[in-house]
Order: C-alpha cells, then sequence, then structure tokens
C-alpha cells in the first residue's frame, strides 16, 4: 500500500520529495479501525439501553392500572361477547335445571370442556366436575367459580369466551381458574376443595352462582366475604356503566337489609351472586329473563378477570363502612351503648389500618413479584380474619344475620355484638403485625 500511495505522489507532485511513508500508512490505518470499534461500541450501546427501555416500558405496561390496563380491550370483548351469547351459543340458552347425575349430561359438558385447550384438566366427581385452568404467574393461588342450574350455562359460555381468547390473544390469567359445575341443588365443591388442605388455604375467591340465582325479579346483590364481595361490586359498577339499560338491575346493594342473602357457611372468602326477589308478582317475560341472565354473566365474567388478573387485592372498604355504620343505626342506643362505641371504635381503627395498607401498596414495585405476593396473602388473611368462622364455618361478623335477631333476648343480642367488636379487632391486629 505504501508503494502504491508513493507513486501517485510522486505522479501528481512534479517538484514535490515527500513520499507517503510506513507509519503515515499503520496511523491511517489504525485511526480507521479505532473510529470502527468506537462506532460498534456506541452503537451497541445504543441497541443495548433501546432494549432495555423496550423492555421497561413493557413492563410499565403490562403493571399498570394494577396490571389490568394492558387487557382491558379483552375485558371489553368478554362483555360484548356474552351479550350476544344468546344469539350465538345454545349451551348459554339451554335450561341447565335440568343438569344431574345423568350420563349423556355429564358426558356433554365433560366433552366441551376437555375440548378447550385453556383447560388443563378435567375431573368428574360424583355430584360434580371440576375444570382447572393453570395460572401463568401465580398457578399456586385459585379463583374458583361454583355454578348449578342456569349457571352451569352461564359459566360454560365464560369458559368458551376466555378459551377463545386464549386462542386468539395468547392471553392465559395470571392465577389459576377453577370451574365447579354442580350435578343437583346442593354444593359440594367447597366440601371437596376443603380435602386438599394445600388447594384450600390458597383460595383467593370462592364465587357461587347457585341454581336459585335467576329466579328473584328485583335488584342484583352480592353477599359474602368484605373484600371478595367488594370486588364484586366493582365489577357490576363497570358492567352498569356499560350499558344504561342496566340501571334497573343493579343497585349495587343499596336496598334494605331484609332482603339481602346470608354468608355462606364458609372459612374462605366468597361471594354469591343473584338477583333479590322484591315480593312482587307479575308476569315475566323471557326478554326481562334473558337480560338478567346476560347481566349476570358479564358481572360474574369481569369478577373473575378483576380476581385472576390484578396484581395486587386492593380493598375498597366503602361498602364496608356504610354497612356498619346502617347496621349500627339500627340497634337500640340506649341499651347497648357501650358495645356500639367499642365496635365504632373499632371499625375505624380498622379503616385507618386499611388506608395505610393502601398506601404501601400505591407506593410498591409491581415487579416485584415476592412484594406482590406477601401483600395479596396480607389481603387474603384479612378477609378471612373478617369472616371471622365459627366452628361449623359460621360468619360471626355476618350483619344479615344480626338483623334477623330482633326478637332475641338481650343476651343473645350483647353476645353478638361482642363477637363483632373481638373480630374487628383480630382484623386490626392482621394489619398491624404486617
Amino acid at each position: 500500500m505504501q508503494r502504491v500511495l508513493s507513486f501517485q505522489m510522486a505522479r501528481g507532485l512534479s517538484e514535490s520529495s515527500e513520499f507517503v511513508t510506513k507509519r503515515m500508512c499503520f496511523s491511517f490505518l489504525f485511526s480507521i479501525g479505532f473510529i470502527c470499534i468506537l462506532c460498534g461500541f456506541l452503537l451497541g450501546r445504543f441497541t443495548t439501553q433501546r432494549t432495555i427501555e423496550s423492555h421497561a416500558e413493557k413492563k410499565r405496561l403490562e403493571f399498570a392500572g394494577n396490571g389490568l390496563e394492558s387487557t382491558e380491550y379483552l375485558q371489553h370483548l368478554l362483555l360484548v361477547q356474552l351479550e350476544s351469547a344468546s344469539l350465538l351459543d345454545a349451551d348459554f340458552e339451554m335450561n341447565w335445571e335440568s343438569f344431574n347425575l345423568r350420563d349423556d349430561a355429564v358426558h356433554r359438558v365433560r366433552g366441551i370442556l376437555s375440548n378447550m385447550s385453556l383447560i388443563h384438566r378435567v375431573v368428574v366427581h360424583p355430584s360434580c366436575i371440576f375444570a382447572n385452568t393453570r395460572g401463568s404467574r401465580e398457578p399456586d393461588r385459585y379463583v374458583v367459580v361454583s355454578a348449578g342450574g342456569e349457571g352451569v350455562g352461564i359459566v360454560l359460555e365464560l369458559a368458551k369466551i376466555m378459551n377463545d381468547i386464549q386462542r386468539k390473544h395468547g392471553w392465559r390469567p395470571r392465577r389459576s381458574l377453577i370451574f365447579c359445575l354442580i350435578l343437583g341443588s346442593s354444593d359440594p365443591c367447597s366440601e371437596i376443595l376443603s380435602k386438599d388442605t394445600f388447594v384450600h388455604s390458597r383460595v383467593t375467591a370462592y364465587i357461587v352462582v347457585h341454581h336459585r340465582a335467576l329466579q328473584g325479579n328485583g335488584p342484583f346483590i352480592a353477599s359474602g366475604s368484605d373484600i371478595v364481595q367488594s370486588v364484586v361490586l366493582e365489577a357490576a359498577s363497570i358492567v352498569n356503566n356499560v350499558d344504561f339499560r342496566n340501571n334497573q338491575l343493579i343497585s349495587l346493594n343499596n336496598i334494605s337489609y331484609n332482603s339481602t342473602t346470608s354468608r355462606l357457611a364458609l372459612d374462605i372468602p366468597h361471594a354469591v351472586l343473584s338477583f333479590t326477589n322484591n315480593g312482587i308478582t307479575f308476569d315475566e317475560t323471557d326478554d326481562k329473563r334473558k337480560w338478567r341472565k346476560i347481566i349476570l354473566a358479564q358481572i360474574l365474567s369481569q369478577t373473575v378477570w378483576r380476581l385472576s388478573e390484578c396484581l395486587i387485592m386492593k380493598w375498597n372498604p366503602s361498602h364496608f363502612n356504610k354497612t356498619v355504620s346502617k347496621a349500627l343505626e339500627s340497634v337500640d342506643n340506649t341499651k347497648f351503648l357501650t358495645n356500639i362505641d367499642k365496635i365504632q371504635e373499632t371499625s375505624v381503627k380498622l379503616l385507618n389500618n386499611v388506608e395505610i395498607l393502601n398506601g404501601m401498596i400505591d407506593a410498591i414495585d409491581s415487579t416485584n413479584i415476592l412484594d406482590t405476593r406477601i401483600l395479596n396473602d396480607l389481603t387474603m388473611d384479612l378477609d378471612r380474619a373478617l369472616l371471622c368462622s365459627d366452628a361449623k364455618h359460621r360468619s360471626r361478623t355476618d350483619w344479615v344475620e344480626f338483623f334477623r335477631l330482633d326478637h332475641e333476648s338481650f343476651n343473645i343480642i350483647l353476645t353478638h355484638l361482642d363477637e363483632i367488636s373481638k373480630c374487628y379487632e383480630t382484623a386490626v391486629q392482621v394489619l398491624q403485625n404486617k
């Protein structure tokens, strides 16, 4: 190279005696190499930085809105498809009141569930059918849906749409789902779950759509443990806001207490979805009953989606606060003044600690999986503490049962109020020991 350059310069400069030396050639090549290495380094650094930023942005979008914002369009898709279910799927409109121990009915339902890629396993018990979906991030946390009667068609339709979403969009629930379809009128699902202590202790929520859920012709109602019940009411608000026609059917529990239903005899967080019976008798059209069924399916879908997809179970205690306030207002102040003051004092302390917990949830790094699981388990423990189940798994803090003590003796009512106060104190301790 040095000879060539020297020859070219000699030809171009008639009087020049300067020639390109070997040192100049090496310097030139070294400079070119250094520039290439520097450009490669800067390009690699830029690419790495962009990859990190892209990964961080992906994580931010994934965790936005408590993990629900990135799948909001899928939530809406669930609502839309469930509204069309009565026109598209015969299984949704089938009268599942006849779903019993007959072999043909069991074979049909098992076949439907087994053909879904979303369903991991189907097990037929003597009195029910279990279908499991494995969670993508928290497979050892479970959201259970128990359904009988017409609830069978609702759950089947929900599972079909979720399966379609999984197939087309690659979605899988964050936590595991268990669908339990009852072969009759009694609910054996919780009893079967209780035999598996591992699963039973890790049930995030147990949602029930029993065979009489659509028989009431009044507004929608949700009973159950405080935290899971609040999630159901939030889901009902979403459904209510989507279509104004729901206003007459979703009152969000703003009704008199004597028309509500008691909690189940369960020691796990749960909720029961149904419509109230307002005592008015009239000829009901098929369209009204069909519309109630669609609303119930939509509320169930949003409840299950939120419980299975949200990063952290955050409790909005507004309904709890309203319930306690109304309940205490109905108590005879002259006889139970000390007990009322004690419950009020404890409930205020409880709500203050819940506010602190929610502040911790808002400040937590959502990407830290261990911290989110710890807070979720704390919320689940809090809901169990608020249930405060006795030896027969009956909730000591069920205000619906308290209202049924109107004609009981002074000592029985006094004992019940003392139990409620102690249960709330235990719930406060759960939060203070976090």
